[in-house]
């Protein structure tokens, strides 16, 4: 392989680093140039055909579909509690119940979050606004959005990533899991040391650090228990729920049930009930994920599968009719979705374009009809069969930060599995090292990906204030990113 053509694979990557961190671009502009650039790139440097770059684009869009929905309905939800105080008085409601002020933000980051993201609800819809309600600065509230999670994510999502993994390596899921949970514990902590950057004066220094590094410990060891003995899609749940029940437990004071908070919190409800229905009843999650599903094609042998009944964005939608079925006459729906179609259609634009670039990317060097691949044109193999050949021995230290930048390119940790999962089997192979601890490395440095993730900061931004503001929240994100990504990179090598 030569070396220009390596380096050349990194270009997306650095161009969208400049002008995120350099030139502080809001998503929609990066989604634009970032779009721009990888056709451009995978027509003229890796010889990828037009037609293959235009259908490989459409494929993109439509695969985002069921997380642009999320989007749409999660801002819908948002602004109708807004438009209540409902959230406000949710937060209220938590301070009330928990001892200190730093508590019920890692009540929110670290437990809400995983608990969500474990049964498989997208958090940044209903995270963020809750950060930004309880003091939080905009641009903060949307990355701990994500750093709250991140870290965790391998073994959340109900076990989906697992089962992912497993599925395009052909390794043990128990043992996959098992692995990644172990690493995860590291990466959390990692995550869980960057949230007082983001607090309110005065609820940093070394205290909140403190408290921020036990709060991530529990967190991570209680996934790690969960899913060697309980399986690994209640890991995060089980995470989650731990953190928040210790600090009711801490806060020793009596939580006041009100009718209002009751009602505030009973959209929640309509969420969570049915999708942790179809997550832990086997019936109902065959018929929900398996059945009662509709099928798109666009690029051959890709099946996109749209699960409206497995989903988060049925329930969301559900719980917005919810809402303003109880609130009635105190709030004026017709404003409601103005603001929130005024908030989301950059978001939405940006987070399609995001998909498409994505997928212009693993489609890269593909011939006409997607028949054949020439893996030598192909942008996800170049990427890691470079740094195999150029790291040798080395290469398990960059694993994850191969997983940070699959996760970075396309926005989801489960197309960074897709794009790089196959490799780390041939390269444990050529290495004599462990396929399993290289597939977890990759499945925990894709998770913390998501905190560098225009695609994701595009998600959480306009659900607190920080439209616009995307380019200064990846400034000091992108960084975090990376070094967490060595970091347990540097484990991994330790490990192999």
């Amino acid at each position: 392989m030569e070396v220009s053509t390596f380096a050349l694979s990194w270009t997306p990557v650095l161009l969208l680093t400049f002008v995120a961190v350099g030139l502080k671009r809001p998503a929609l502009e990066l989604s634009l140039i970032g779009v721009g650039f990888t056709a451009g790139l995978a027509y003229v440097g890796f010889r990828t055909p037009l037609g293959v770059i235009w259908l490989a684009a459409l494929d993109g869009v439509l695969t985002t579909l069921p997380l642009l929905l999320v989007v749409l309905a999660g801002i819908l939800l948002s602004n109708l509690l807004r438009a209540t105080g409902g959230i406000e008085r949710i937060v209220t409601w938590f301070a009330s119940g928990l001892r200190h002020p730093e508590h019920r933000h890692l009540f929110i980051s670290l437990g809400t979050a995983n608990f969500l993201e474990g049964a498989s609800i997208i958090a940044e819809p209903l995270v963020a606004p809750m950060l930004r309600a309880a003091g939080v600065s905009p641009p903060g509230a949307a990355a701990l959005s994500i750093i709250g999670y991140a870290g965790l994510m391998g073994v959340e999502m109900a076990g989906i990533i697992i089962t992912v993994l497993a599925l395009i390596t052909g390794l043990p899921p128990a043992e996959l899991a098992s692995a990644t949970a172990w690493l995860s514990v590291p990466a959390t902590l990692a995550m869980a040391a960057c949230i007082p950057w983001y607090l309110p004066r005065g609820e940093g220094g070394l205290r909140g650090l403190a408290l921020m590094l036990a709060g991530g410990l529990l967190v991570s060891l209680v996934a790690l228990a969960a899913t060697v003995t309980l399986g690994v899609a209640l890991a995060g749940m089980a995470g989650g729920l731990a953190l928040m029940a210790a600090l009711m437990l801490l806060g020793a004071r009596r939580w006041q049930w009100s009718r209002e908070i009751r009602r505030d919190l009973f959209p929640f409800v309509v969420i969570l009930v049915p999708l942790l229905l179809v997550n832990t009843a086997p019936e109902l999650r065959e018929l929900t994920s398996e059945r009662l599903v509709l099928h798109l094609e666009v690029v051959p042998g890709h099946r996109i599968t749209l699960t409206p009944f497995f989903s988060a964005y049925l329930y969301l939608f559900m719980a917005c009719g919810t809402a303003a079925a109880m609130f009635g006459r105190k709030v004026q729906m017709a404003p409601v979705l103005a603001v929130s179609l005024r908030q989301g259609w950059r978001a939405l634009m940006g987070m399609a374009l995001f998909g498409a670039m994505g997928q212009i990317i693993a489609y890269s060097g593909y011939a006409q009809g997607f028949g054949q691949v020439d893996q030598s044109r192909n942008i996800p193999w170049v990427l890691a069969m470079g740094l195999k050949t150029y790291t040798g021995s080395w290469y398990p230290l960059f694993v994850p930060l191969l997983g940070w930048a699959g996760t970075f390119l396309t926005g989801y940790g489960v197309a960074s599995l897709m794009l790089f999962g196959e490799l780390q089997v041939r390269a444990a192979g050529l290495l004599q090292v462990s396929a399993v601890w290289l597939a977890a490395g990759l499945t925990v440095g894709a998770s913390v990906g998501s905190i560098s993730s225009p695609f994701k900061i595009a998600l959480a931004a306009p659900m607190c204030g920080a439209l616009g503001q995307e380019g200064t929240i990846l400034r000091r994100t992108i960084p975090l990113g990376v070094a967490a990504s060595l970091i347990i990179g540097v484990i991994l090598w330790a490990i192999c």
